[in-house]
């Protein structure tokens, strides 16, 4: 193993092949002497020649119908397409000629070619330049697309799609190229086409990526471990035809999906990987995708480009969300909102795994601000209360002690971050804190809904977060309240 960039391992794939195989040449604009825009190519102009890897016009259409013409009569071309903006010039002859011929001779002929292109944002590169292509092509029967993300991958899938019998589109991301490092085996190196990798095992949501999205949806993962949720990140590795069963057999295990990719959202790879995972019914809520804005292009202003392109914070965000989002059995799911918390909300705080003054002033503070919460339903309509009872309880769940219209529950004493609090005959809510892990505490609110509706749960939580998260430090650390029936402020 020696450690390498992706476009070390590219070129190293590159000149493995061709001494491996004569038959192997390399084609496209400036990959002769210049080395390639990128110089994936650097080297092989003096090791093989100008007969083996040759200078083309600036005409992909050109490119693309050469290196047809080359894998048909028994040559095994590499094809460079410099940016995917300009693969489009080729599309007749890539999808209309290389994907259809060993369907329509019967398999009496094959096109064994390869063309590679750099795809991609954040390079400051505007519209012509940082473009991502995948969803054309994945429409192609006959076309096999690989998205290497590290330099161990770029090198086996390359060379594996140089071997292949059929076309393959190898997707590269700019970014990648230099920015990321890693070890590549030494000697000949195959991925095979077809094959995911699980680049970090978890058990509370799957994330599907490729790409530079990978590495950004690694380091969301890297971050929520920190906050208690625990990410797999799926490399989806080869685009056509999909892993379908690494991708199911990871959404088995979390039943919460989050797929990421640069390219815009409507009709992109993740609408196709939603339907995968809806179709297998393995998902217990929405699925959740993070992509770029249906906008034709990526801007030139380096502001707007990163207020556009998925990034790890908004990887996170979204995990987040999908993560507190409660499953949903027999019936419609309702539509995420993103102003007022789900059922489940965090708090940022350094909460003793103790009841405190802090959370019982909390939620004091947010029943007064939503007084609908300090109301008992009764067969006789809903009664309201002039002021605020909140029932503090350490025991097993009992009928109320003191009536109480809140019951502050469990608080972490289970040892569980996460669950239902159980509301009471004459409570309209209750609310349960979790086990403090790093800093972070979930809060679960249950209530009577013949009292209250989800949008008031939603506020509600949202107010005692912010209750809890605006008190002073020396507020967060108080001594313990002691248990009692009631407290009337």
């Amino acid at each position: 193993m020696r450690e390498r960039s992706v476009v070390e391992a590219v070129r190293e794939a590159l000149a493995g092949e061709m001494a491996r195989d004569e038959c192997v040449v390399v084609l496209g604009e400036d990959v002769g002497v210049l080395g390639g825009v990128f110089r994936a190519t650097e080297g092989l102009h003096a090791r093989f020649g100008a007969r083996r890897v040759i200078d083309m016009p600036m005409a992909e259409t050109g490119i693309a119908g050469v290196a047809v013409g080359m894998a048909m009569r028994g040559l095994r071309p590499v094809a460079e397409i410099q940016f995917a903006d300009f693969i489009h010039a080729a599309m007749d002859h890539l999808v209309g000629e290389a994907a259809k011929i060993r369907w329509r001779t019967g398999g009496d002929w094959t096109c064994p070619l390869v063309l590679r292109t750099a795809y991609g944002g954040g390079f400051r590169g505007g519209p012509y330049h940082s473009q991502s292509v995948e969803a054309f092509y994945a429409h192609a029967p006959g076309l096999k697309i690989v998205a290497p993300s590290t330099p161990a991958d770029a090198k086996g899938l390359l060379t594996a799609a140089i071997r292949d019998p059929d076309p393959v589109l190898v997707l590269e991301h700019k970014r990648t190229y230099r920015a990321i490092r890693g070890d590549v085996p030494e000697g000949e190196y195959l991925v095979p086409i077809g094959e995911a990798a699980v680049a970090r095992a978890g058990s509370d949501v799957t994330v599907l990526s490729y790409g530079m999205m990978l590495h950004e949806s690694l380091a969301a993962a890297q971050t929520l471990a920190g906050e208690g949720i625990d990410v797999e990140v799926i490399d989806l590795r080869t685009l056509l035809p999909l892993d379908r069963a690494t991708i199911l057999a990871s959404l088995a295990k979390t039943r919460r999906l989050c797929v990421v990719h640069e390219d815009t959202l409507t009709m992109g790879l993740g609408a196709e990987l939603c339907a995968i995972a809806a179709e297998a019914g393995v998902l217990d809520v929405p699925p959740v995708r993070v992509a770029m804005p249906d906008i034709p292009g990526i801007p030139v202003d380096e502001v707007l480009e990163d207020a556009i392109v998925p990034n790890r914070a908004t990887i996170r965000d979204a995990i987040v969300r999908l993560a507190a989002a409660r499953a949903q059995r027999g019936g419609a799911t309702p539509a995420y909102d993103p102003v007022i918390p789900q059922a489940s909300s965090t708090i940022a705080v350094d909460l003793p795994a103790e009841h405190t003054r802090l959370a019982l002033d909390a939620l004091v503070a947010a029943a007064r601000a939503f007084p609908r919460f300090n109301a008992t339903f009764a067969w006789t309509g809903i009664v309201e209360h002039a002021d605020v009872v909140v029932d503090l309880d350490l025991g097993p769940a009992m009928p109320s002690r003191g009536g109480g219209t809140i019951a502050l529950i469990d608080y972490g004493a289970s040892g569980s971050d996460l669950a239902v609090p159980f509301v009471r005959p004459g409570h309209t809510a209750a609310v349960r804190i979790g086990a403090v892990r790093n800093g972070r505490a979930f809060v679960t609110c249950a209530v009577d809904h013949r009292a209250v509706d989800g949008a008031d749960v939603g506020r509600f939580l949202a107010a005692f977060k912010t209750a809890c998260e605006s008190r002073p430090a020396e507020a967060r650390h108080a001594e313990p309240v002691e248990a009692r029936p009631e407290t009337r402020p």
